[in-house]
């Protein structure tokens, strides 16, 4: 019996220390806190940012990028917000190129793709919410570090009754840009294959 205590204690304490992260991960954990923090504090600014518009009545389809005040944004990240670089500022690039396709391949869809959700805060949320989703102690944090490259893999609260095949998961990737962590786009859903796949 003693035996068997003792192999639980070292399997729980493995699990545990596992389960912690390094000086290293828990900057970058907390890198994209801050970001969130950030954002929440200047919500009014980004979305300040008219990204599309449209070409039809009242502002509604076909709907076209901006590049102009897309350049304007990109600027604004440039020189205020320290937690993202340029590595996130060419992902946003291509997420504005893959929402002009759609715009041009779907000219007469209302829902504006790409924008019908909070890009930054990655929901249909307030950032109010978010802030706390990801924040949660609750939560499960990952952090997988290779080379110059990071991704934070965020495992949502577990409902009552719940088990941790049910438990929704995001992800955060990040790159080292002049020695420094940064964000190198936004959170985005993933599921469960994804996330093991990224080590």
């Amino acid at each position: 019996m003693k035996r068997f205590f003792t192999i639980c204690f070292f399997i729980l304490s493995s699990l545990f220390c596992t389960a912690q992260l390094n000086a290293e991960q828990k900057n970058i954990q907390q890198l994209f806190f801050s970001f969130l923090k950030f954002y929440q504090k200047n919500e009014k600014k980004f979305n300040s940012f008219e990204l599309y518009k449209g070409k039809g009545k009242e502002n509604g389809p076909p709907y076209k990028i901006q590049w102009k005040e897309a350049e304007r944004y990109f600027a604004y990240l440039r020189k205020y917000v320290p937690y993202v670089g340029e590595a996130y500022i060419k992902a946003e690039r291509e997420h504005f190129k893959n929402a002009e396709k759609n715009f041009k391949e779907y000219p007469e869809e209302e829902i504006v793709m790409g924008f019908d959700y909070d890009r930054w805060a990655g929901g249909q949320e307030s950032i109010s919410y978010t802030y706390k989703w990801y924040t949660s102690p609750q939560n499960k944090y990952i952090v997988t570090i290779s080379g110059d490259k990071a991704f934070l893999k965020i495992g949502g609260e577990l409902w009552e009754g719940a088990t941790e095949n049910d438990r929704a998961w995001s992800i955060v990737p990040f790159v080292k840009e002049k020695g420094k962590w940064k964000m190198a786009d936004n959170v985005y859903p993933a599921d469960i294959e994804e996330i093991e796949k990224i080590k």
